[in-house]
């Protein structure tokens, strides 16, 4: 039998369903189960009231408890829902306009005011409190403001008025108090499922927090492996260096160890930042020239101009950009500073952001790029192969020219 209940109850309720409506869908059921009880209960009337009791009224509402409860389990819960709030309104309307006053069929409207209270969330957000409320208002409306004369029992002696009053009043009583009962356990149960549920999400997302901080670490130290063995590399490169007098090779050793730099920097500046995912462009491309003209013994000699945007650049982009400003910025040494020594020399870098795209600017007063140059065609170069291949890798286009000095712009978005 306790089967039987409980599988009614679970009538029209589905997994993704809110907790609410869950609660909504299976006080539904419990009502109706109530009302078809309490109607087969209200069956023995007959025997007080003989030929005068609503026979067919009575069987109606019965009937349309069962229909509610049959569109909740075909999964048309808004109809069920709509039909219950409907049938149980009008049955307690009839009641109170069919019987005299004095039999206290106003009792009734007790355990549909405790309905009202425990079925509907108090919010006017919510389209199905609304509707139940409304109905409840114009049916209990409807009963103050309007009176059936005709339709009222008019043929009831004063002993079986009494008899009803004690009928209606244990009645009413009754379904109040088992009502109250129920649906304050349904309620009850729900919020220790909730609160159960709670628990273990916290579980969870602690779990989960204490896995995200493991990777964390884990990847701050990949980071600072990678920074440390990319600085072997360059120690053994400048020992390659020192080790040959050939200077076309000594030359392609630096090149190949202020790259290396660029990388090393990059996952220094990873490894110190706490979000593991971006880096300050701007302070990276501050201390990437300043490692760089420092190599070169040029802080004395160059007057760096920096203007920066807040930019945080995201990691699938760094290393490719990281090398770009390093083929950039010693592009500018090489040719503008070291070659021809100058002693004031410029060089300006600003990095502006507008509307997700970032653009870069370099400029040098040294003599510029030679005046047949053609950025579309010249790959001989290296570097300026490297800057041209590295743009298309972040999506960026990149353009050379001559101003006062070299000059070359980079645009890029930013994701």
């Amino acid at each position: 039998m306790k089967k039987v209940f409980n599988t009614i109850l679970g009538f029209g309720i589905e997994d993704s369903q809110s907790s609410y409506d869950k609660r909504r869908i299976k006080t539904t059921n419990l009502i109706n189960i109530l009302v078809i009880l309490f109607i087969l209960i209200g069956y023995t009337n007959y025997f007080i009231l003989k030929s005068d009791f609503a026979f067919i009224p009575v069987t109606t509402f019965l009937l349309l408890a069962v229909i509610s409860l049959y569109l909740n389990r075909v999964r048309k819960t808004e109809s069920g829902f709509l039909l219950f709030t409907c049938n149980v309104n009008l049955s307690v309307f009839f009641i109170n306009e069919y019987y005299p006053i004095e039999v206290g069929s106003y009792l009734f409207y007790f355990p549909l005011i405790v309905s009202v209270v425990l079925l509907n969330n108090p919010s006017f957000r919510d389209r199905h409190s609304v509707i139940h409320f409304s109905i409840c208002v114009v049916f209990f409306a409807s009963s103050l403001l309007f009176d059936f004369p005709g339709f009222q029992l008019q043929t009831l002696s004063a002993e079986q008025m009494k008899a009803l009053w004690y009928y209606d009043l244990i009645m009413a009583t009754s379904l109040t108090g088992l009502l109250s009962f129920l649906l304050t356990r349904i309620i009850y149960l729900q919020n220790k499922e909730i609160i159960a549920q709670n628990i273990d999400l916290t579980k969870a997302k602690e779990t989960v927090n204490i896995s995200l901080k493991e990777k964390e670490v884990l990847l701050a130290e990949l980071h600072h492996r990678v920074k440390n063995n990319l600085a072997i590399i360059s120690g053994l490169l400048s020992l390659q260096e020192d080790a040959t007098s050939n200077m076309e090779a000594r030359q392609i050793i630096s090149d190949s160890k202020t790259r290396i730099m660029s990388m090393a920097l990059v996952h220094k500046m990873l490894y110190e930042n706490n979000e593991l995912k971006s880096i300050d462009l701007g302070k990276y491309t501050s201390e990437l020239i300043y490692e760089l003209f420092y190599s070169y013994n040029l802080l004395k000699r160059v007057t760096v101009n920096e203007d920066f945007d807040p930019i945080f650049i995201p990691v699938n982009k760094t290393i490719p950009l990281g090398l770009i400003l390093n083929e950039v910025v010693t592009n500018s040494i090489k040719y503008a500073f070291k070659s021809v020594q100058k002693e004031n020399g410029i060089f300006d870098v600003r990095i502006k952001i507008n509307d997700n795209n970032v653009k870069l600017v370099v400029k040098d007063n040294g003599l510029g790029f030679p005046k047949n140059f053609n950025d579309e065609e010249d790959t001989q170069s290296l570097g300026i192969y490297l800057i041209k291949t590295l743009a298309e890798q972040i999506d960026g286009n990149v353009r050379f020219s001559n101003d006062n000095g070299a000059k070359i712009e980079l645009n890029f978005p930013l994701n």
